[in-house]
């Protein structure tokens, strides 16, 4: 199925898609921050916990100077440039330090008397930027000797935990956002159903296999179905009528003219004027019967088509035709690939145009005529051959026209064909002269299949 922007189903689902990224976009902003300040917090609190324990193990030897009783309980201080880091400064400048920050300090800041037993900061590290918890805590006795007692951990460490973290988020949101946007396609997709509801319903009504449209659709669409239906019953109202008037008026014009035509035939006794008369008079004929078949194919039209199976039909036109005196010598072939196919075609209509055919080829053909049915993807060719003298390739086009007799001696009104083709142009399909394989002539129609 393809999608433009006038698709009411891309614009819902364009918009659906757009409104799940922008949410997603920000939610990733602002969880992202608020993931990154909860680790950075748990980090700090990590630090301080460390630095009491730090302070607590740290003590004055009188010998040794500043020694530890115990070491940490985190290993990670112990090991060479692992990123965890401690640091204990007297103010004399004694220093002791992790193992882990081999021959590097960190930058310690604070003095017994600067009033600041806090401090926390980015400093410059052994292998990078790095946080640092500093604080001044007594060393041995809590009236001890003032001491720097400062916790580091590199900022690496920390981006990567938060990366991991915000790795995992990403994952979990990606997989959410596709899990949205499918429900969404999902619910356009039924939400919108009823249009292709409505979609079938009306070619169902083109098609001849239904009059109205259903009424078991949402309350949102009901008021478009009442108004096509009405406009449904509106059209046919005004359908019939027109018929009515087609008909009465032709009675009354073919009522007139057979008078006409009585008196022409009298007066043609005496004078040649009768002659023109009677002349003049079928053509009146020919043009009401040409023009009532115009309107009747018109009028099938603008009501849809109606769904008629092509071979019952061929079979009942043959039958009629084989019946008159001039045919019953002749050989009618058919083949129709099976009953049930269907033709969007009006059955009066249909049985207009392949009367006048089949008739026409029974009047050219010496011994056979054969009716065929070619199914296509979404069509059908009828062919009508005889095995008659044929019509040059010239003449085709010509032999359409209305009035236009090719033979003058042969029976006829020269209307027959422009009336096929008039109905067939009506119903979208077409029609052609070509040759036949038995030698004469062969006309084709293609018409839409029904479905």
């Amino acid at each position: 199925m393809t999608l433009s922007l006038s698709s009411f189903r891309l614009r819902l689902l364009l918009g659906s898609v757009l409104w799940i990224l922008l949410g997603f976009l920000v939610s990733w902003a602002v969880l992202s921050s608020l993931l990154r300040s909860r680790v950075l917090h748990e980090f700090t609190s990590e630090l301080d916990h460390h630095a009491s324990e730090l302070a607590e193990l740290v003590e004055i030897d009188p010998i040794d100077g500043i020694v530890m009783r115990a070491p940490l309980s985190d290993s990670r201080f112990s090991d060479a440039r692992s990123g965890y880091y401690w640091q204990v400064t007297l103010s004399d400048g004694t220093t002791l330090a992790s193992a882990s920050l081999g021959s590097s300090r960190l930058p310690l800041d604070l003095s017994g008397d600067a009033g600041q037993p806090f401090r926390e900061a980015e400093v410059a590290g052994p292998s990078g930027q790095a946080m640092m918890l500093e604080r001044m805590v007594p060393v041995g006795t809590p009236s001890g000797p003032l001491a720097r007692v400062a916790i580091a951990i590199d900022l690496r460490l920390i981006a990567g935990y938060v990366g991991a973290l915000e790795g995992s988020l990403a994952i979990a949101m990606a997989c959410l956002a596709c899990g949205l946007i499918l429900a969404a396609v999902a619910q356009i997709t039924f939400a919108l159903r009823p249009l292709a509801r409505i979609d079938t319903a009306l070619q169902a009504i083109k098609q001849g296999h239904a009059k109205r449209m259903p009424q078991d659709l949402p309350t949102e669409v009901r008021p478009l179905i009442d108004n096509l239906n009405g406009l449904l019953d509106q059209n046919d109202a005004m359908i019939q009528r027109a018929r009515l008037q087609a008909g009465n008026l032709a009675h009354a014009l073919k009522t007139s003219l057979a008078h006409l035509q009585i008196e022409a035939d009298r007066l043609a006794d005496k004078d040649p004027s009768g002659a023109i008369i009677q002349e003049h008079c079928n053509i009146i004929r020919r043009q009401i019967d040409y023009q009532l078949a115009r309107a009747r194919a018109t009028a099938s039209r603008a009501g849809g088509n109606a769904a008629t199976r092509i071979g019952p039909t061929i079979e009942s036109v043959v039958a009629a035709i084989r019946r008159l005196p001039d045919n019953r010598l002749l050989e009618f072939g058919i083949d129709v690939p099976g009953p049930d196919v269907m033709v969007a075609c009006g059955p009066e209509d249909l049985e207009e145009v392949l009367g006048n055919l089949i008739d026409n080829a029974a009047k050219w053909a010496r011994t056979q005529v054969l009716i065929s049915v070619t199914i296509l993807e979404r069509s059908l060719i009828i062919r009508i051959e005889d095995d008659g003298p044929g019509m040059p390739a010239d003449m085709h086009e010509r032999a359409f026209r209305p009035g236009e007799r090719l033979d003058e001696t042969a029976p006829g009104s020269g209307l027959g064909l422009a009336i096929a083709r008039d109905v067939v142009d009506l119903y979208d399909g077409r029609m052609w002269i070509e040759s036949s394989r038995f030698g004469g002539a062969c006309v084709g129609v293609e018409l839409e299949l029904s479905r």
